[in-house]
């Protein structure tokens, strides 16, 4: 099964009663990220000089020529949507709700998303650890391998991504039927089936489980963009969920720097 229509969409449209997912997402456009554009470029290249033959890996090719034409043509003001805000505008366009060619994008579009400000966030604390500075911003971030990129946009992280949106959303307590029916309600019939759609509602129903989730991450650039999911899917506004990233960012590994700029990039409150 493919998830990345269903996160997409829970992105676009916000966990039930959850507010700040788009806002989040599009406060990257005002954030002074170091490498985020050539990281993004990278994503959706399929690695850092791009897959073999120039062809982008992990079924971005789409999304690649989208956003390619987005970054580099002329938006309001004048400007490119690159000057504009670079991924934080592109965010804003893949999750504005558009057209088709913008619907058919939102699932591949989540994945590149998450996993570029996930590397970034990653690649620009490992840069200013090496140079005796692990909070002050890197000049410039770690070299990202191919490996990782396929990493993050592997259809195995997509599980692991929508399992850690549902299982954040439990963490103030167990889902009510009303939410979760909510929930469920948000996903769309287009580009996702029953099969998937019944994943989501099983996964609503487990016991909340933090071991068992980062059992199953297997690098530290799948355990960023876990975080970075986790953080996008709930308010953060009840010391349980601040409790439960707290635990989800120990059991991950994750530095503190590594969080640190995650909050710091998506506007996140510290916790």
């Amino acid at each position: 099964m493919s998830f990345g229509n269903i996160i997409g969409q829970l992105l676009q449209q916000g966990m039930a009663g959850q507010t700040q997912t788009r806002d989040r997402l599009q406060h990257t456009a005002s954030q002074p990220a170091t490498g985020m554009e050539q990281i993004l470029g990278a994503v959706l290249g399929g690695g850092a000089g791009g897959a073999a033959g120039g062809s982008p890996a992990g079924g971005l090719g789409d999304l690649a020529g989208m956003a390619q034409q987005f970054l580099g043509s002329r938006q309001v003001g004048g400007m490119t949507g690159a000057q504009a805000g670079g991924l934080g505008a592109l965010a804003g366009a893949l999750l504005g709700g558009g057209g088709g060619a913008v619907k058919g994008a939102l699932g591949g579009g989540a994945m590149a998303m998450l996993g570029t400000l996930a590397l970034t966030a990653l690649k620009n604390y490992q840069a200013g650890a090496a140079a005796g500075s692990a909070v002050a911003a890197a000049p410039e971030p770690a070299a990202v391998a191919p490996e990782e990129i396929q990493a993050v946009t592997d259809p195995a992280t997509e599980r692991l991504v929508l399992r850690a949106m549902i299982s954040a959303a439990k963490a103030d307590g167990q889902i009510g039927k009303e939410e979760m029916q909510a929930i469920a309600g948000q996903l769309g019939s287009d580009g996702v089936t029953e099969a998937e759609r019944q994943f989501v509602l099983d996964e609503m129903t487990r016991p909340l489980d933090v071991a068992s989730l980062a059992a199953e991450v297997q690098s530290p650039a799948v355990a960023a963009e876990v975080y970075l999911a986790s953080l996008l899917a709930i308010d953060i506004d009840t010391e349980a969920e601040r409790r439960y990233l707290r635990d989800l960012a120990r059991a991950l590994g994750l530095d503190a720097g590594t969080v640190q700029r995650l909050h710091g990039m998506t506007g996140a409150p510290a916790v």
